[in-house]
């Protein structure tokens, strides 16, 4: 416990991290702000004194770049994540990464690459280009036309349909590029057996072909036997295409059945974590609404089914992700895609190497229509991010360093800054809980 409590106060940790960046982005404003005055006041025989609004507002925008900077390096000082250990999975080979000879060549070990605050300085970008963005949008003329007036509820929608699709293509075919802890639990939520993972991964990188037998017959094989069907029916090179019923994974041949039985095993996985939150929130609720003699006033059945309301659209829009998923793979691979096109033109080796897995990946995103309008923003807010992060090399040269820690330091200058000058800006919880840490009165 000491040992644990000593690293998580270690000054390369988070905590002394947020410290910098919060602490430095206020104490150093007075200063900043007094050297601007007397700068400017002994150039007033050539220059107007700068006004004492630019003069505050400067002092905030080079305080957190200072502080933004100086956290950046704190917390890329410590050293990087310990070597893999001899039972850990061997790392994936990705052409963006680093190869070994480049890493001889520099005399560096992997654990000596950058990149380690690659999520971080991500959801910073993300967060700040949704103010600057937002900030433009409200400065425009009035939006008039309906058309203009849609887009802020529709981009967010379109915005999170492509995450998604980007998101779950990675997980089946490149899981490396999602963060460790979001890749698992994207399969704890998928809940699909590992077997029919390989198979796909193996169908597109060549070594699962449809008529040919490349040993590969026994993976699907086992998985037959687990279910009690024939093992012939996950030899490649015996049936072409291989049944939606392994798919299924024992709930039967039925496409839609598999979809609805998806459904409400992903709204219950979802219901395990959102029914807590709800529950919080509900507590908050009662405990803000109390009166003297009676501490329950709050608890009344309007906000009771406002929290189950809440919980259940939620669970009911993970619930929608997982199924919509598993019925676009369905749609793609034998109910319309084989309709659509020729065996001939798009062949049944075609749809199992990729196509059937991005129309899935296509069509989950649509479940976003589920969850409350107030909350899809912040479902993007937390999934765009991790999209991203797929585009990049999640290790990189430290000499390339330089790109993160400019962008990381501008957009945490404009975070912090526009949540002390325009807090409603900076949407979601994250703007009120950044709010919250740098009020100073």
């Amino acid at each position: 416990l000491t040992s644990v409590i000593q690293q998580a106060l270690s000054i390369h940790r988070f905590p002394a991290f947020c410290a910098a960046l919060v602490g430095g982005s206020t104490l150093l404003q007075l200063p900043i702000r007094r050297l601007l005055v007397a700068v400017t006041h002994r150039a007033t025989s050539t220059v107007d004194p700068l006004p004492l609004r630019a003069a505050d507002v400067l002092a905030k925008l080079f305080a957190a770049l200072i502080s933004a900077s100086v956290s950046f390096n704190l917390i890329n000082s410590g050293s990087s994540s310990s070597p893999p250990g001899p039972f850990d999975e061997p790392p994936e080979t990705d052409s963006r990464q680093v190869n070994d000879a480049t890493l001889g060549a520099l005399s560096l070990s992997r654990a000596d690459l950058a990149g380690k605050t690659l999520d971080l300085t991500l959801f910073a970008v993300v967060r700040a280009l949704d103010v600057v963005v937002s900030s433009i949008w409200h400065r425009m003329p009035a939006k008039s036309t309906s058309r203009l007036g849609r887009i802020p509820q529709t981009v967010p929608t379109l915005l999170f349909c492509f995450s998604a699709a980007t998101i779950m293509h990675a997980w089946f075919y490149t899981p490396s590029r999602l963060p460790r802890t979001y890749n698992n639990w994207i399969s704890l939520a998928a809940d699909l057996d590992h077997r029919l993972l390989l198979v796909l991964r193996h169908a597109r990188y060549g070594t699962w072909v449809y008529g040919k037998d490349t040993g590969m017959g026994p993976l699907l094989g086992s998985l037959c036997h687990d279910y009690g069907l024939p093992e012939e029916l996950g030899d490649p090179a015996v049936t072409i295409p291989v049944p939606c019923e392994l798919v299924h994974m024992g709930c039967g041949k039925n496409c839609e059945k598999h979809a609805l039985v998806r459904f409400w095993r992903g709204w219950l996985f979802a219901a395990k974590m959102y029914a807590p939150l709800q529950l919080i929130v509900l507590a908050r609720h009662v405990k803000k609404n109390a009166r003297p003699g009676n501490r329950f006033a709050g608890l009344t059945q309007a906000a009771i089914l406002k929290a189950l309301e809440g919980s259940a659209r939620s669970s009911a829009f993970l619930g929608a992700f997982v199924a919509f998923f598993y019925y676009g793979v369905c749609l793609s691979r034998t109910r319309v895609g084989p309709k659509l096109f020729s065996y001939k033109t798009v062949t049944p080796q075609m749809w199992d190497s990729g196509l059937c897995v991005l129309g899935g990946c296509l069509l989950c995103g649509t479940s976003i229509l589920f969850e409350q309008s107030r909350r899809r923003l912040e479902v993007l807010f937390f999934v765009l991010p991790r999209a991203a992060a797929t585009w990049f090399p999640r290790r990189y040269l430290p000499e390339q360093q330089w790109k993160e820690r400019l962008a990381f330091t501008l957009s945490a200058a404009v975070l912090i800054t526009t949540a002390q000058e325009n807090p409603s800006r900076v949407r979601g919880v994250f703007g009120k809980v950044l709010h919250g840490v740098l009020k100073t009165n």
